[in-house]
């Protein structure tokens, strides 16, 4: 039987890696969203982080290259199917060898890869996939690409290029297939300790 059903996602919280705790107006914010689910989309850096997450509501998590390098073990992404809709849940960063390429990449040239290129390469490795939801970028993102939706909560936590607010994305699930996306952030946060 199909159900409504609200979803929240995170990226990149990167606590215990360059934040000492889960941003508490972030906690706040995910709490008044009252989600039946939380998501987080990798870089998570330590099981703390989840733990608070469940803390609202259950939460699924996959590794982010962070995790990888922290040796913080999760699934390398989650599939799901949401009232018609198959939705992926992975990081972004597609693999080890093509986050290395990408900085090597970086640091010849001085120019970054622009997110059109990771959506293409998610595209090739979920080609199934209705919805794609994936971090890595720091950067807030809902646009279809060749029939396929990228859907990107941005940085989940207060950092410069986010205008130091926290940020994540609210996904409602329609019964009858629909999906509803508002991508969110939380107040400032000059007071936060990085």
């Amino acid at each position: 039987m199909k159900s409504d059903l609200c979803i929240v996602v995170v990226a990149d919280t990167h606590v215990g890696d360059r934040i000492s705790h889960l941003d508490p107006k972030l906690l706040e914010a995910l709490t008044a969203e009252k989600p039946d689910e939380i998501w987080h989309a990798g870089d998570v850096c330590q099981p703390g982080a989840i733990d608070e997450l469940n803390h609202i509501a259950p939460t699924l998590a996959v590794e982010g290259n962070r995790d990888w390098f922290l040796r913080y073990r999760l699934p390398r992404e989650i599939h799901r199917q949401i009232n018609g809709l198959k939705i992926t849940l992975a990081h972004g960063h597609v693999n080890i060898m093509a986050w290395a390429l990408n900085y090597l990449r970086l640091f010849a040239t001085g120019r970054q890869v622009g997110h059109q290129r990771f959506q293409q390469a998610l595209a090739t490795i979920y080609p199934d996939a209705d919805v794609i939801i994936y971090g890595h970028l720091h950067k807030p993102i809902d646009e279809f690409m060749d029939g396929q939706r990228f859907i990107n909560p941005g940085v989940g936590y207060p950092e410069r290029r986010s205008e130091f607010r926290s940020r994540y994305a609210r996904l409602d699930f329609k019964s009858e297939g629909s999906l509803h996306v508002a991508l969110k952030s939380v107040a400032d946060h000059e007071d936060f300790p990085l």
